[in-house]
């Protein structure tokens, strides 16, 4: 595992989430997650250098689709970021709203 993924990990455990997001969790809680320009400032918000590496932290739990990615592609685009520098993903629990 990249080493950089622990303390996102550690934070998802912590606030109960013990699978990264994944369309195939079942019970418990269940993650979403949304890419931001910007830090929501919650615990559960996290710079990734590029499109690429969150890829590889999403494969950590879940087959990646090509749809999933062009999807992925196509919010960068409409946020105006460049697939290839760093955004924010704010994770939270699916169907709750995000707390700013």
């Amino acid at each position: 595992m990249n080493d950089t993924f622990k303390p996102i990990i550690a934070a998802l455990v912590k606030e109960g989430f013990h699978q990264i997001p994944s369309e195939e969790n079942s019970g418990g809680k269940t993650l979403d997650f949304n890419i931001t320009p910007y830090s929501l400032n919650t615990p559960l918000s996290f710079k990734f250098d590029n499109l690429p590496h969150f890829i590889e932290f999403l494969k950590m739990s879940q087959k990646v689709s090509d749809e999933k990615i062009e999807l992925m592609r196509a919010t960068l685009q409409e946020l105006d970021l460049d697939e290839s520098k760093f955004f924010y993903v704010n994770f939270f629990e699916k169907n709750k709203e995000v707390e700013m």
